[in-house]
């Protein structure tokens, strides 16, 4: 029930808008469903009309050939002999009535009446299901695309912890499974469900105003059919719910191995990753199964529950109504065919449920699945946030605990202070926090205890929006988009063709990048890669050094490039450092002997913190050892 609930509170999000739409589809969703439970009327008095007509009618052929045979000598009384037939063949035994009779061939005007109401209700029926048919059409449209958007809004408001715990190919699988689920399940069986639900009660209705007998004996099979129908429900379920989530994981698994193939195939262990696709694909294909079968079996089981309840219909609607004295041959026959009518009715919304069932099931797995991601905690944004404009005294880090998970701490009653302009550079073995602490300062996470203030305001106390443009980070891992170079230096910040370029020569990329055939407009993408990983890392320095920002953050800029390079990086660095508040998270020591700080991170821990000198100069000091085992090697 939780699961629907969610799908509940989802769909209701985007649907709530259209409630005029919704008021006008349920309109002719009654008025379609009223004309088609009056047709089995109308088919019913039709047929009891043309059997009394047909009646009538020999009647009246009966009745020409007796007074035929008079010869125009019309008798005053009739024989007794032929009354005796007369009444036998429910005939009028008055001279004056059997005359009467034969003069005046039976009226078809009550039958053709009641064929003119059938074929006026198809019309009217096939109008108000083409009118709610295209008010389905456009709310689905609208509301699938407002999914869309919400979804990618909300993906852009997330913590990095979301990401950090969805692979990217879950995530993707969201947008375009899970989407395309919902899409689709509800453009084929929104207006399906909705319909065949107002025609089984409508139906249910309809019968008991009909006849009371009929109509029990129309639903007795119910219990059983939905007995049926919820065992196999639960069931398909499950392993529908299965199926995405092994979906999202396939997605993930593939996402990953894509990524990685140039190593796969470097290790030569595209073996191994096929197998892993292989196995992971079995869980799809197994899950599908299971679901494809349970939600197959709906439609045979209630086709037979069907057949069932016709056959009792026939047999037991034609005891009650014969046995009926009160009721003509005709109008017998007319009721039981009328239930019949009603009793395929009365199915034909559950057989139609049942074979839109997975799909149903599907948009309602897709919708708890983005549900949940609309579930997620969003960035902490204070209201009238204190706007951050430039660091003018200090960068205090006071006493900071923080963990990803629950008691595994990551950093331990970390303090560092920096004064406004200087250089601060944090070192230490993988995994000691390095980066932790640079996520913290850009509010990518926020600290446990103790707090982090620029010039003694915590940066939980600021405008998010202006901490982040304030704070400019070059990551390890650098990221080019699709567009041009010039797109990529000026990314989301507005400038001119100068300051691009007085960027890149900064960050000594200029010249490269004059040296390509369409210069600054050269297109970026995976088809025609032309720059190293160092040349990312520049237009990337270059990027952050264009938005001019207050305070300065490098994490490990220069861990992924050759020695020159390194070099070109380091003199971008310099110059992107020069005057500004800086810390600079580095593996290779000499890129930071100039730093005014050094602070040396272990486990967690602050254990040194001074200058170049004056940590070489720490008997049994980590820094030193560290400094003189990387020099050795280099």
């Amino acid at each position: 029930m939780k699961e629907y609930s969610k799908a509940i509170k989802f769909f209701w999000n985007y649907f709530k808008k259209f409630k005029v739409s919704f008021f006008i589809i349920t309109l002719t969703i009654i008025i379609a469903t009223y004309l088609q439970v009056k047709v089995p009327v109308f088919i019913g008095d039709a047929l009891t009309q043309l059997g009394e007509w047909v009646t009538a009618y020999f009647k009246h052929q009966g009745a020409e050939k007796i007074v035929a045979s008079f010869n125009g000598h019309i008798p005053a009384e009739l024989p007794q002999a032929m009354i005796g037939e007369l009444t036998k063949n429910g005939m009028p035994t008055d001279v004056t009535a059997l005359v009467d009779l034969a003069k005046h061939t039976p009226e078809k005007t009550v039958f053709f009446s009641i064929m003119w109401k059938l074929l006026m209700s198809y019309v009217f029926m096939t109008i108000a299901m083409l009118m709610y048919e295209v008010l389905f059409g456009r709310i689905v449209s609208h509301a699938t695309n407002s999914m869309r958007k919400g979804l990618f809004g909300k993906l852009e408001r997330l913590t990095i912890s979301f990401f950090d715990r969805h692979q990217d190919g879950d995530i993707l699988s969201r947008f375009t499974s899970d989407l395309d689920n919902i899409q689709n399940s509800l453009n084929q069986s929104l207006a399906l469900v909705a319909t065949q639900v107002a025609m089984f009660i409508g139906v249910i209705i309809m019968m008991f105003r009909q006849n009371v007998s009929l109509a029990w004996v129309t639903i007795a099979s119910t219990p059983v059919a939905i007995l049926l129908v919820v065992i196999i429900i639960r069931q398909a379920k499950k392993y529908i719910d299965l199926q995405q989530d092994e979906v999202g994981k396939l997605n993930a698994y593939m996402d990953e191995k894509i990524s990685g193939q140039k190593v796969i195939i470097v290790e030569g262990l595209e073996e191994d990753a096929i197998d892993g696709f292989v196995k992971q694909n079995n869980k799809v294909r197994q899950a599908t199964f299971k679901g494809q079968v349970y939600s197959g079996m709906l439609m045979p089981v209630m086709n037979g529950m069907s057949f069932v309840n016709l056959a009792i219909v026939i047999f037991a609607g034609s005891m009650i109504a014969l046995n009926d004295k009160s009721m003509s041959t005709a109008a017998a026959l007319g009721l039981v065919v009328m239930f019949v009518q009603y009793s395929q009715q009365y199915y034909q919304p559950v057989m139609q449920i049942s074979s839109s069932f997975s799909q149903l099931q599907m948009a309602v797995t897709g919708a708890r699945r983005l549900q949940e991601m609309f579930d997620e905690p969003e960035e902490v944004r204070p209201e009238n946030g204190i706007i951050f404009d430039g660091i003018k005294d200090e960068v205090q880090i006071d006493h900071i605990d923080f963990s990803y998970l629950p008691g595994k701490p990551i950093l331990k009653d970390v303090s560092i202070n920096v004064k406004k302009g200087q250089m601060v550079a944090v070192v230490g073995p993988t995994g000691s926090g390095k980066t932790t602490i640079m996520n913290l300062m850009n509010r990518f996470y926020d600290v446990d205890n103790g707090s982090i203030k620029f010039d003694g305001v915590d940066i939980r106390d600021m405008d998010l929006d202006s901490l982040r443009r304030g704070v400019g980070i070059v990551l390890q891992d650098s990221v080019l988009f699709s567009g041009t170079i010039k797109d990529n230096i000026k990314f989301g910040f507005d400038a001119t063709d100068g300051e691009i370029i007085t960027a890149a020569k900064t960050t000594h990329i200029h010249e490269f990048i004059d040296s390509l055939p369409d210069k600054y407009d050269t297109v970026v993408d995976d088809d025609e890669n032309v720059f190293s990983t160092g040349q990312k890392q520049q237009i990337s320095i270059a990027r952050t050094i264009l938005t001019n920002p207050k305070l300065l953050i490098l994490d490990e800029a220069t861990s992924n490039v050759d020695t020159v390079t390194e070099q070109q990086i380091q003199w971008a660095m310099e110059a992107a450092i020069a005057g500004r508040t800086s810390f600079v998270i580095a593996h290779r020591l000499k890129t930071i002997l100039n730093a005014d700080k050094i602070v040396v991170l272990k486990d967690g821990v602050v254990i040194e913190e001074g200058s170049h000198q004056e940590l070489l100069h720490v008997p049994n000091g980590f820094y030193a050892e560290l400094y003189h085992n990387q020099f050795v090697f280099e």
